[in-house]
Parts: C-alpha cells; structure tokens; sequence
C-alpha cells in the first residue's frame, strides 16, 4: 500500500512503511502554518483522554 499526493502534493509516492516519517517530517519541518496546525492537532489529540482543561491558563 502507499499513499499518492495530490494538489501540491501532486507527483509524491510514499510507501505505508515511510508513511509516518514523512508525515511526522512534513510536520515539524513545514511551513509555521502547517508547523502551528500540527501542534494544535497533537495537543488537542493528546489531551483528548485522560485529562481535563481547567481553564485557569
């Protein structure tokens, strides 16, 4: 299986087993918005379980 880009990732082909590399690569070296979207998502993933936003930040 593999995943094959399209839009501006129009000509990319990423095998499942480099899949998460390259997404985690993309990830913490792209652009500051994809870099910011990316920290949004894991923090909101992450404390999405066993924890509670108190609000007092």
């Amino acid at each position: 299986m593999y995943y094959e880009g399209i839009g501006p990732e129009q000509g990319t082909v990423v095998s499942q087993e480099d899949a998460y590399a390259y997404a985690l690569e993309r990830c913490l070296s792209g652009t500051e918005e994809d870099k910011q979207e990316f920290r949004e998502m894991l923090v909101e993933w992450f404390y999405s379980g066993n924890w509670i936003n108190n609000g007092k930040c």
